[in-house]
């Protein structure tokens, strides 16, 4: 990403997706966030058949590593223009929320979507000096029309995808799958809100991405997460009868 060193603690609902190489060291595959304590939300084109991944949650000595169960890519995902590109992990253990670890918030409700144009991501991709960031990083991004996206990038997007960038930083190889987010003001608290996910821009990383609208895919999450979230079973509660004579 070319952009700030994120402090620490302000991102706790990014996941760290990836995989081991040949020689057993951990290789970045794509952001993600946590949106459900076992669930994940990325980008659809992060995950491939067969691919065994794994998932780090929280920063530095807080950091919990999770493995992925179960892989879930929305079918009409398509790499002629990278549309329908989401898709969620289910990961285990059950994430134990903390300071470090909690999910981001995404909007069920259409209605109350905000129409903004200014955006943060965030992520572990490439930076200026064309290597993997060992740290979060951070960039402010200005979304753009479709004409304006067209002129600089090529790409026609669709309405399920939103087109954004900036003069001084963007999201790059290795970001895929990481959040689009803004602050919003909800029944008297500020939330960070989830409204994108990094899907696909130029090789060169200096001009505008192409992002997942969430708003077009809330029902597709709600099925994937209330059909295959892993139930809990029910305790069974001993009685003890007091002893006859």
């Amino acid at each position: 990403m070319h952009g700030q060193i994120a402090e620490n603690g302000t991102n706790p609902w990014m996941a760290y997706i990836f995989k081991y190489n040949d020689k057993e060291e951990a290789e970045l595959v794509c952001g993600g966030t946590l949106i459900h304590k076992q669930f994940v939300l990325s980008a659809a084109h992060c995950i491939e058949r067969d691919q065994i991944l794994a998932v780090r949650l929280g920063e530095h000595s807080s950091s919990r590593y999770f493995a992925v169960t179960k892989a879930f890519r929305n079918k009409y995902f398509t790499t002629n223009n990278y549309s329908n590109d989401i898709g969620i992990l289910r990961i285990q253990p059950q994430v134990k929320f903390n300071a470090v670890i909690r999910p981001i918030c995404i909007i069920t409700d259409l209605t109350k979507v905000p129409n903004v144009k200014t955006y943060k991501a965030a992520g572990w991709g490439r930076t200026e000096n064309e290597t993997f960031s060992k740290v979060l990083r951070t960039v402010e991004l200005n979304e753009l029309s479709a004409s304006e996206c067209y002129n600089m990038l090529w790409v026609n997007v669709t309405e399920s995808q939103i087109c954004a960038g900036h003069p001084d930083g963007d999201t790059c190889a290795g970001d895929s799958g990481g959040p689009l987010i803004h602050p919003v003001y909800m029944d008297g608290s500020l939330r960070y809100v989830q409204l994108g996910i990094v899907s696909f821009g130029s090789s060169l990383c200096s001009s505008p991405g192409v992002y997942t609208r969430i708003s077009s895919f809330i029902d597709w999450i709600l099925m994937v997460v209330d059909n295959y979230a892993v139930r809990s079973p029910p305790k069974i509660q001993y009685r003890v009868w007091p002893s006859g004579k």
